[in-house]
C-alpha cells in the first residue's frame, strides 16, 4: 500500500504543477504554465536527425535518459527496448529487446551498459552488440542509473538500498540499507563514485558516504531537516545524482535546500533554501538548478549565493538543466527546448521538438544536443552556424 501512495504521488505533484494545487478549498492556487512569449534569439538550433527507439515512457515518470560513450549513443524505452545508434548521423548499430520494463536510464562505460528495471533487476550489456553480460536481483525497482568505475557496479533502489556488483559477474559484494519516511516522492537518487568512495542522496535528507570495496560508512550530513504537521510537509527527498566539482559535493532536497558539502568529512560549507528534485548543472563557477515551480536558478558555487533567477518558464515541467556551450537548455511540457545564458538566465534561443513532453534532461556531447521526448522519439540538434 505504501508503494501505491508513493507512485501516485508523484503523479499528482506533476500533474498539480501543470494545473492547480494539491489542495482543495480556499486557497487553492492554480498553477497554469506560463505562456511562451515572442524574443529575439541570440542562437538558433537545427535538427540533425530524429529517430523513434520505441514506445516512449508510457506515461509514467522514469528517467530514461540517454548514454553517450564515444561515437556512439544508447537509449532505451520503458517497455524494455533499447537501442544503439551513431550519435552524428542517428544511423541504427544495433537493437535490442529486453523482457524487463526499464526503470531508469542507461549507463554507458567501460564496454558495458547497464540498466535498471522496474522489478528490481539490474542487467549489464556489451556496448558492442547489446549481447548479455549478466543480470542480477536487487531488492526493489530501480529507477535510477546504476554506475560503475569498472570494478564495482553501484545501484540504489526505489527503497533507498544501496547494492554493489562485481561488474564482471553480477555477484552481490555488499549491500546498505537505509530507513524511509512514511512518504517520499516515487524514485530515489543516482549514486556518484569519486576515488574509493559512493556517495547517496537518501529520501529522509541525508547524504552517506560508503567505502566502494566493502559498504564501510564514511560519513552522513543532513541536507535538509524534515518540518512540519504532515507527512507531505515533511518530505525532504534528495533525488538527484550528487555533483561533484573539485573537494565539493553538491546536492539538493525536495521542499529543503541546496548544499555545498565538504566531500571527505560530509561538513557542509553553505546550504540554500530551495526545492527540487531534478539533477544539477554546473559551469562557469555556478551551479543551475531547476526548481519545483520550473524557475531556474545561478547559484554561486563558493557560496550559495542567487546570481539570477529565470522565471519566465514558470510551471511549464521543466527539465534539469544541462550546459550546452555558453548557454543552459531545458525541455518543457509542450516539447520545447530552450536555451537560457548562463551569465544572465536570459532566453537566448528555442526549438520544438515535437508536440510530446520532454521530461530527461538534455544530453550534451560536443556540439549536438540530444533530447528524448516521452513519446520515444529522440532529436540530435547542432546550432546553426551563422
Amino acid at each position: 500500500m505504501q508503494r501505491i501512495i508513493r507512485s501516485l504521488l508523484i503523479v499528482f505533484m506533476t500533474l498539480g504543477l501543470a494545473s492547480c494545487s494539491l489542495f482543495s478549498g480556499d486557497e487553492e492556487v492554480v498553477r497554469k504554465p506560463k505562456p511562451l512569449t515572442e524574443f529575439k534569439p541570440d542562437v538558433e538550433l537545427e535538427k540533425v536527425w530524429s529517430k523513434s527507439i520505441g514506445e516512449g515512457d508510457e506515461g509514467r515518470y522514469e528517467r530514461l535518459v540517454p548514454s553517450i560513450s564515444g561515437d556512439v549513443i544508447y537509449a532505451a524505452d520503458a517497455q524494455g527496448h533499447v537501442v544503439a545508434l551513431n550519435r552524428e548521423t542517428g544511423k541504427e548499430i544495433w537493437k535490442k529487446s529486453l523482457k524487463f520494463p526499464i526503470g531508469g536510464g542507461i549507463t554507458a562505460d567501460y564496454g558495458m551498459l547497464l540498466l535498471g528495471t522496474l522489478d528490481g533487476h539490474v542487467i549489464a550489456l556489451k556496448e558492442e552488440d547489446g549481447s548479455e553480460l549478466w543480470q542480477a536481483r536487487v531488492s526493489s525497482e530501480v529507477i535510477s542509473s546504476p554506475q560503475t568505475n569498472g570494478s564495482v557496479v553501484v545501484v540504489q533502489s526505489i527503497d533507498d538500498t544501496i547494492t554493489a556488483l562485481d561488474a564482471q559477474t553480477g555477484k552481490e559484494l555488499w549491500h546498505q540499507e537505509n530507513l524511509q519516511p512514511a512518504l517520499t516522492l516515487r524514485g530515489s537518487s543516482t549514486p556518484r563514485m569519486e576515488g574509493e568512495a559512493v556517495f547517496v542522496g537518501l529520501s529522509n535528507g541525508e547524504a552517506k558516504a560508503f567505502r566502494i570495496t566493502d559498504g564501510g560508512p564514511l560519513w552522513n550530513s543532513r541536507v535538509a531537516i524534515p518540518e512540519g504537521s504532515s507527512e507531505l510537509e515533511r518530505m525532504v527527498d534528495i533525488k538527484a545524482q550528487p555533483l561533484i566539482v573539485g573537494n565539493n559535493l553538491f546536492m539538493v532536497s525536495f521542499q529543503g535546500n541546496a548544499a555545498a558539502l565538504d566531500m571527505y568529512s560530509g561538513r557542509v560549507l553553505w546550504s540554500r533554501e530551495l526545492s527540487s528534485y531534478k539533477s544539477i548543472a554546473e559551469g562557469f563557477g555556478s551551479l543551475y538548478l531547476t526548481d519545483d515551480s520550473s524557475y531556474v536558478s545561478s547559484l554561486d558555487q563558493r557560496s550559495g549565493a542567487v546570481s539570477w533567477r529565470q522565471d519566465k518558464l514558470e510551471y511549464r515541467l521543466l527539465t534539469a538543466p544541462a550546459t550546452y556551450s555558453s548557454y543552459l537548455a531545458v525541455g518543457d511540457l509542450e516539447g520545447y527546448v530552450h536555451l537560457l545564458s548562463q551569465v544572465d538566465g536570459g532566453i537566448a534561443g528555442r526549438f520544438k521538438v515535437g508536440s510530446s513532453a520532454i521530461k530527461a534532461p538534455p544530453v550534451v556531447s560536443g556540439d549536438f544536443l540530444y533530447v528524448l521526448s516521452a513519446d520515444g522519439t529522440l532529436t540530435a540538434l547542432r546550432q546553426k552556424s551563422t
